[in-house]
């Protein structure tokens, strides 16, 4: 009996020592105390901040505007406040959300309210109401995630670089805040300084958008320093607001698609890339041909812009007119080699890969031109040619800095506190002499001096370009679809930018594209004197 008695004594010890640790045990548990956190408070999350993107000088291109939001615990201050300071629907319904006893958030715009029980917070905006280069920083879904552009890009780096901003209540049984408990705040709604940066010039890019909205209804506008490379502004139009996607899905004009990294027929434009093919093969500028009007190729005519005719006709004047049967006859006298080797130098047929899912297209180089048509239309930028703005920036920068090849640069890198990367040394390959160079810039001078593109002549500094009209074959009602562009550097003297407009539709290049190229131009110089 003895022993029973202490066999049962010992088991019942261990027993409650085996409760005794297991209650222990779960009282550090992080599960349970979760369960217990969250039966005990109500949560709130008033924002979730994201890394900035920021332009080549440090300026912010996301998150530049911010609204109030109001935090609210009911309280009859809190009721008094709403009642006092809010009118219309907006009254009806916080007073509602008031009733119905937990905390709530409500957007001010502006307006702060000021009471017990309301806490107010500056949310900053990710794009606000003029959003900067939609085509290239994409868009968020609905839950924040990036689903295109750089935001899509850089998805995990530029959310890790945020936090969640919560407000937690302590609350009693029946869930209702408790009026003694402060509300704790965890995470900052101040935008975080790390972030992305970009070559762009944010005013730069916002001059280019007004204008571009003002004067093209589809097009693009592109802006490259003429030595880097960099962009300096990427517009693609009709453009997209990344808070109202609905309505650019219902658009029949396409407004996701970013014309400005997408392959056009590129028309007299090419011309440029013809007559440094042949400088640099020794033909004199003062080569010259009779312009008639037209000209028969393999028992086809070809005619000329200007049907009566430019009579004799020198590279200089040709390119000032934009004279196709001058150009076709240079085209025959140097070869498609010479053309399609300077074109892929000047980086015609190749693409650009900006970062995972941002590319611009590569356009069609021909290999060869099969045939005596084919090699007339190429001299003067028709047929199969395909070109993007981007392409044509880079040739206009080659020959606007002297002769080197430049390539399309949009990402500095990334910042940890706002600083902007220093961006990297590039190797500088020479493929034009600087004396075809300045030649060339000479008569692009002479194109919007007196020529075809007088109409790009801005009011300060000068510039030179070209004018462009291109042919696709494709037909609406009967009418064949030209594309208008204008493509040029500023100033005429120790260029820095290159500048391609595409008037996409529209028959002139001197008449559509021209003018704009012109208001950039003068608006870039407003700016640099604002800037000194």
């Amino acid at each position: 009996m003895h022993k029973r008695i202490v066999f049962l004594y010992c088991a019942m010890v261990t027993l409650a020592m085996t409760l005794i640790l297991r209650v222990w045990q779960l009282s550090f548990s992080e599960d349970l105390t979760q369960a217990a956190t969250s039966q005990s408070s109500y949560s709130v999350e008033i924002c979730r901040t994201r890394g900035a993107i920021y332009d080549c000088n440090g300026q912010r291109m996301t998150e530049t505007q911010s609204h109030v939001v109001a935090a609210i615990s009911p309280s009859a201050e809190a009721m008094q406040t709403v009642a006092a300071n809010l009118k219309g629907s907006q009254r009806s319904a916080v007073l509602q959300l008031l009733r119905e006893g937990k905390p709530f958030l409500c957007n001010l715009g502006r307006q702060r309210l000021y009471g017990e029980g309301i806490r107010c917070f500056d949310v900053y905006e990710r794009y606000g109401s003029e959003p900067l280069a939609p085509h290239l920083i994409g868009y968020l879904d609905g839950s924040g995630i990036g689903v295109s552009g750089l935001e899509q890009a850089f998805e995990q780096e530029l959310r890790a670089a945020g936090e969640q901003v919560v407000l937690r209540y302590g609350v009693d049984i029946q869930q209702k805040p408790l009026e003694s408990v402060t509300a704790e705040q965890s995470g900052s709604a101040e935008p975080p300084k790390a972030g992305l940066v970009l070559t762009l010039d944010k005013d730069i890019q916002q001059l280019c958008q007004v204008i571009g909205r003002q004067m093209l209804d589809k097009g693009a506008i592109v802006v490259m320093d003429v030595d880097s490379g960099q962009l300096k502004a990427v517009v693609s139009l009709p453009t997209f607001d990344p808070d109202d996607l609905t309505s650019a899905l219902n658009d029949e004009e396409k407004p996701f698609f970013n014309r400005a990294f997408a392959a056009y027929n590129v028309g007299s434009s090419f011309k440029l890339a013809v007559a440094a093919a042949a400088l640099e093969q020794g033909i004199s500028p003062d080569f010259s041909v009779n312009c008639v009007g037209g000209v028969e190729i393999a028992g086809r005519m070809i005619y000329c812009h200007h049907r009566a005719g430019h009579g004799e006709t020198d590279m200089e004047r040709a390119l000032e007119q934009s004279c196709n049967p001058y150009f076709i006859a240079l085209g025959r006298e140097i070869g498609d080699a010479s053309i399609l080797t300077m074109a892929e130098h000047m980086g015609f047929g190749r693409g650009s890969d900006f970062a995972e899912g941002l590319s611009a297209s590569a356009g069609n180089l021909p290999k060869a031109a099969a045939s005596p048509l084919e090699l007339a239309n190429l001299s003067f930028g028709q047929g199969e040619l395909l070109a993007t703005p981007l392409q044509i920036a880079a040739m206009v920068s080659s020959i606007a800095n002297g002769g080197y090849q430049v390539e399309a640069q949009l990402l500095l890198g990334w910042t940890e506190d706002g600083s902007v990367p220093q961006a990297a040394e590039q190797a500088k390959e020479r493929i034009l002499s600087e004396r075809t160079a300045k030649r060339l810039q000479h008569d692009m001078i002479q194109v919007v001096e007196e020529g075809s593109g007088t109409n790009a002549k801005p009011s300060v500094g000068g510039a030179g370009g070209k004018t462009a009209s291109a042919q696709t074959g494709r037909y609406t009602e009967e009418e064949e679809i030209v594309h208008a562009w204008f493509a040029g550097f500023y100033p005429a003297d120790e260029p820095r930018y290159s500048i391609v407009v595409l008037a996409e539709g529209m028959e002139s290049g001197g008449t559509y594209a021209a003018p704009v190229f012109r208001r950039i131009c003068e608006q870039i110089a407003v700016l640099e004197q604002e800037r000194q």
